[in-house]
């Protein structure tokens, strides 16, 4: 038969197939406050986009970036969110602008390309350095690679040496160098590296100054600055445009740390201090005072030496003051048995515990509130909890918990001891013998088997099947000898009494008051609402439960193996002490 033609056969129809991509690639780029390079970092990004739009094979799924950050050490928020992804499978193509991008510590980098990547099967590429790890072409570029990993660490390095060495040379010519200038201060417009002031920010702090003069406390200014409204100095310079991080953007509270830095911060006096910091090992450390570097007269100053003085000698009667009240407070005030167990419910932070001071006496009324929330609260409102009133709610909440484990042991006595109880383990113990006697027989049964195999009794498979039946009938009998064991186990004072729950509640059933012993034995955690509801999260959550729900089992099923009401088991099971809805480790009390 002839071939039929196909010309003219319609192709349109036919199902469209596309290759998808095979790798799904992400973008990462890098700027450090280093580089003065004029790609920025949204050019860099717009830059590898398009290169993976023209590659075939590659499809974008993600970008990660890290804005400020230096190149020296991967330590950083972007490049880790990408080896989490690259490590769920989400991610197994890397492409950067080039390696200085990538990281400049040579070692490090060394490792991500020839031992990380080539382990999680992720491929790499560099378009700068037209680098690809999954081209047989680079196959034998891992010395050049090195090499410009080297250079890129040595260029770190020195241009790291250069930007400290210009900025010292700044600071000793008194010119501010500084991110973000001090309150009362911006940057001139000709010449970022000299202060000028700034009129509305300088009012405040001439303000806070004579506030400070007239006798106002430092806690005073602060509340008064907030109550009124007053831009607290992060805010002011998100207004302003100097800071552009959102979480300024709301107003927030006047801080005493602030307001106490800008009551001794010699800037205002027209100096500028120098060298407060220097770098260790990688980290930056505070240089003590006295071994500042101190540029007189560098700018315009917003308070008078006079004023400033004034204000010192006040600082430091107070801080004397406060030195002598501490001192006297460490050796006179009893021990704070809450600490490390009470926080704030409304913010997580730890309740702290405040001395009411009167002149030069500390009174022992000792109080407990969360600074941070109190801060915050209108004119200092939160709530606070005094020492005494605060031990008693506690002190009732842990005696009810002792009360209740004390009860369930009850409980558990009552059904151990009940007739039925008893009868029910008579009953038990008879099976316990009969079960072990009939399990001592089979040795015996076992040996006669054999014999009756030997002396042509039975036949070979009668003996196979009669064998195997024997050993699962004893499998049998040892399973319901190991369950009856253990329900006879249960019932025994032991099962209770060695049970860490029960253990602790017996070190403290006869304890009368609150103690730092008691605390940390059965308390996992304290937290407080702002209304001073108290929740209370206790130890041995799983222990006491199983306890409980042991106890009710062994009631329902004496009730039920001897169909009588579970009352005439225990009759005073409706009596005895059980906790709230709530649960017992998550009780709620209001005081």
């Amino acid at each position: 038969m002839a071939r039929k033609s196909r010309k003219g056969t319609p192709v349109t129809d036919a199902p469209i197939t596309t290759k998808k991509p095979d790798f799904h690639a992400a973008v990462y780029a890098r700027l450090s406050s280093e580089d003065r390079e004029a790609l920025s970092l949204d050019n860099q990004i717009l830059m590898v986009k398009n290169y993976i739009a023209g590659t075939p094979g590659l499809s974008l799924s993600g970008v990660f970036s890290d804005n400020g950050m230096t190149g020296t050490n991967f330590n950083r928020p972007g490049f880790e969110n990408l080896m989490d992804e690259v490590r769920r499978g989400a991610i197994n193509c890397i492409v950067v602008k080039d390696l200085s991008r990538f990281g400049r510590d040579y070692m490090e980098a060394g490792n991500f390309l020839e031992v990380i990547f080539p382990r999680l099967n992720v491929r790499f590429i560099s378009i700068g350095d037209a680098y690809d790890s999954f081209d047989p072409r680079c196959k034998g570029e891992g010395m050049s690679v090195a090499i410009k990993n080297m250079v890129n660490a040595f260029y770190a390095k020195d241009i790291s040496v250069k930007i400290r060495t210009a900025y010292e040379v700044k600071r000793r010519n008194g010119e501010f160098v500084g991110k973000c200038p001090p309150f009362g201060y911006i940057k001139a417009p000709d010449n970022k590296n000299r202060l000028v002031v700034d009129a509305e920010a300088a009012g405040i702090v001439r303000e806070i100054y004579a506030m400070k003069l007239d006798g106002t406390s430092v806690h005073q200014i602060t509340r008064q600055l907030t109550a009124r409204g007053v831009p607290n100095p992060a805010h002011y310079r998100y207004i302003k445009g100097i800071q552009k991080e959102e979480r300024y953007r709301q107003p927030q509270s006047w801080d005493i740390t602030v307001v106490k830095d800008i009551l001794e911060n010699i800037v205002y006096l027209g100096h500028l201090p120098l060298g407060k910091t220097k770098i260790v090992n990688g980290k930056q450390r505070a240089v003590p005072k006295k071994d500042w570097v101190i540029a007189k007269n560098a700018h315009d100053p917003v308070i008078t030496q006079a004023d400033f003085d004034a204000v010192a000698a006040q600082l430091a009667a107070v801080r004397e003051r406060h030195d002598s009240l501490e001192r006297h407070q460490r050796e006179e005030l009893p021990e704070y048995i809450l600490e490390g167990l009470i926080f704030c419910s409304d913010c997580g932070r730890a309740y702290r515990r405040m001395p009411n001071t009167m002149r030069d006496k500390v009174t022992y009324r000792l109080t407990y509130v969360c600074v941070y929330c109190n801060k915050r609260s209108p004119k200092y409102t939160y709530r606070h909890f005094r020492q005494d009133e605060l031990y008693n709610a506690l002190y009732t909440i842990l005696r009810q918990q002792i009360d209740v484990c004390a009860g369930l042991r009850g409980r558990m006595d009552a059904v151990r001891t009940s007739p039925a109880a008893r009868k029910l383990q008579s009953e038990r113990e008879k099976k316990i013998a009969h079960i072990q006697k009939e399990l001592d027989r089979f040795p015996v049964k076992k040996q006669r088997l054999y014999d009756d195999y030997c002396d042509g009794a039975l036949t070979k498979d009668d003996f196979r099947f009669l064998q195997d039946r024997q050993s699962d009938e004893k499998a049998a009998l040892s399973a319901e000898l190991s369950a009856l064991l253990a329900e006879s186990e249960k019932l025994d004072a032991g099962y209770i009494d060695g049970n860490p729950c029960m253990s602790v509640v017996d070190r403290f059933i006869g304890q009368k008051e609150l103690s730092r012993e008691m605390l940390l034995a059965m308390v996992q955690r304290i937290e407080v609402d702002g209304d001073r509801t108290i929740h209370v999260q206790f130890r041995f959550r799983d222990e006491y439960e199983r306890l409980e729900a042991f106890v009710v089992q062994a009631q329902k099923a004496l009730s039920n193996l001897l169909n009588i009401p579970i009352n005439n088991i225990y009759t005073n099971i409706l009596e005895m002490p059980h906790w709230g809805a709530r649960g017992i480790y998550e009780t709620a009390q209001d005081f």
